[in-house]
């Protein structure tokens, strides 16, 4: 009952983004910074369950940015801060957008809820959208059960499905060339990996 009341409240734009902030956002932007850092000439970014748009301001304003997510409620809450950016109510797994197309896909705290299937999927979208040479930005909370307050913050969050940070550099490993690879702790333990698009995906498509 508690965990169902919480999931609603957080629903609201302004409170989620300020439960962010609160879980650590700030740690977390820090160390995007330096992964965005080589890739500021792109020109294309898709965000995939980019909700509110929280890592809109680390990219040029020129880039041309897709906040994509399921929930319309926090696509509202981006175009209400971003009137004159594209948002994009569409399945990260089914992604609306021409194979080849995008310059970065940022995947951030979404592996959480997604089935095995689902993500690969994902991924696999993310490889289709991606131009040769693209970039792929992954970071998501990974199980760590020696971690008490991680367990807590577990228990109430609305994704059903953490995993081990092993399991999550071996899946994204498998379709790209990783670049950068890290974790690190706030609350939770996180993994923060960027990888390029290897030339042999082009086949694929």
């Amino acid at each position: 009952m508690l965990t169902e009341v919480l999931h609603r409240i957080v629903e609201n734009p302004w409170i989620y983004e300020r439960v962010q902030f609160l879980a650590g956002a700030e740690h977390i932007r820090r160390r995007l910074v330096a992964q965005i850092a080589p890739l500021s000439t792109a020109t294309s970014v898709l965000d995939l369950g980019g909700e509110t748009g929280l890592y809109r301001s680390l990219w040029p304003c020129a880039c041309n940015y897709v906040c994509l997510d399921i929930d319309m409620i926090k696509l509202e809450g981006f175009l209400s801060k971003q009137p004159s950016e594209i948002a994009l109510c569409a399945n990260a797994t089914q992604v609306p957008i021409r194979s080849g197309s995008v310059d970065v896909v940022l995947c951030m705290a979404v592996s959480h809820h997604l089935t095995d299937q689902l993500l690969e999927q994902l991924i696999n979208e993310s490889v289709r959208v991606l131009k040769d040479g693209g970039a792929f930005i992954f970071m998501d909370a990974v199980w760590e059960p020696s971690k008490l307050a991680g367990r807590l913050l577990w228990k109430y969050d609305r994704g059903g499905y953490p995993r081990t940070a092993e399991y999550l550099r071996s899946v994204v490993s498998s379709h790209y060339r990783l670049v950068h690879d890290e974790q690190y702790s706030v609350y939770h333990e996180y993994l923060l990996c960027v990888g390029v698009k290897h030339f042999r995906n082009l086949s694929d498509l």
